[in-house]
């Protein structure tokens, strides 16, 4: 068989590879691409409502907090007025502290000092700044929610009866705790991949760190992109993350960013296999044909 038959059958078998190829390649992978983008708004729209959710079960379970505490620590004001005595025996106070299931109970002068308390190392310090006014308001009852040893405590602060000064007591929030962890927005996209390979992060505008990310441990920390590339309130980008190429959508609201982050070879992997396959079905049929042909021209000539 000569070299031109050959030719015939390989430069246009070349030709249909390269231009079928090139157009299985770019139609995929806007596909593919349209497709993620598409995946990863869909992701973002359900981190939103977890977060609106968390918010208000926030807002209600801190609500119930508050108004629990409070009224503990009015209880002690309206005790401690009627018998101001306990205030000088520390073990009356002692025990009203177990009575109420409090940590520890302050109890300040007219100028916010703290002149009694179940923990002798906390005398002589001042109570915190929110609750001053209870000094000139009889009426007054406020509480925050606090840290203390990693804990999350509640601190009260009520107004004195008896004289101007303040009754600070801190609570320990142990049957809370695990209810104050679910409704933290820190936890709103813990464990929550997008495909095999992909995140979702919860962004911080003012600090831009992450509020919370897929993977835990990074929550708090720097975001690798630059504030500049999240300008609009909604959109897209690509960008270099954990050593990959990545496709990064996201979506502003309230101060915050959720974004969805997703390397491009996970995202052109359908493309890939099509284009190899086209590639390698293409190359068989050119052989077949080759083949088909030489074996067409050796059998005329054995006739």
């Amino acid at each position: 068989m000569k070299k031109s038959h050959y030719k015939v059958i390989i430069i246009p078998a070349l030709i249909c590879m390269t231009i079928i190829s090139f157009l299985a390649f770019y139609s995929a992978g806007v596909i593919d691409r349209s497709e993620a983008r598409e995946i990863i708004g869909e992701r973002i729209e359900l981190v939103w409502e977890n977060i609106d959710e968390k918010k208000e079960s926030s807002e209600k379970l801190t609500e119930e907090i508050y108004n629990s505490y409070r009224s503990k620590a009015r209880v002690v004001s309206m005790m401690l007025s009627k018998n101001i005595s306990i205030l000088n025996d520390e073990a009356s106070l002692e025990e009203m502290r177990v009575a109420i299931g409090a940590d520890v109970i302050n109890v300040s002068d007219e100028s916010g000092i703290i002149r009694y308390s179940t923990d002798m190392s906390i005398e002589e310090t001042s109570v915190l700044e929110e609750f001053m006014p209870g000094i000139e308001n009889r009426v007054f009852s406020e509480a925050v929610l606090s840290e203390s040893g990693g804990n999350k405590v509640v601190i009260t602060g009520s107004s004195r009866l008896d004289e101007p000064g303040i009754i600070q007591i801190r609570f320990s929030l142990e049957n809370y705790q695990q209810q104050l962890e679910l409704s933290e927005i820190s936890t709103a996209v813990t464990q929550m991949p997008i495909m095999k390979h992909g995140h979702l992060a919860v962004i911080d505008t003012q600090s831009n760190t992450y509020i919370s990310h897929t993977d835990s441990y990074l929550n708090g920390s720097a975001v690798q992109f630059a504030p500049e590339e999240f300008a609009e309130d909604t959109g897209w980008f690509s960008s270099e993350y954990d050593g990959k190429r990545v496709l990064v959508k996201y979506e502003k609201h309230d101060d915050m960013i959720v974004a969805g982050i997703l390397p491009y070879s996970e995202i052109y992997q359908r493309r890939n296999s099509i284009v190899k396959w086209l590639l390698f079905s293409m190359f068989t049929l050119t052989v077949i044909a080759i083949l088909s042909m030489r074996n067409y021209e050796l059998k005329k000539l054995t006739k």
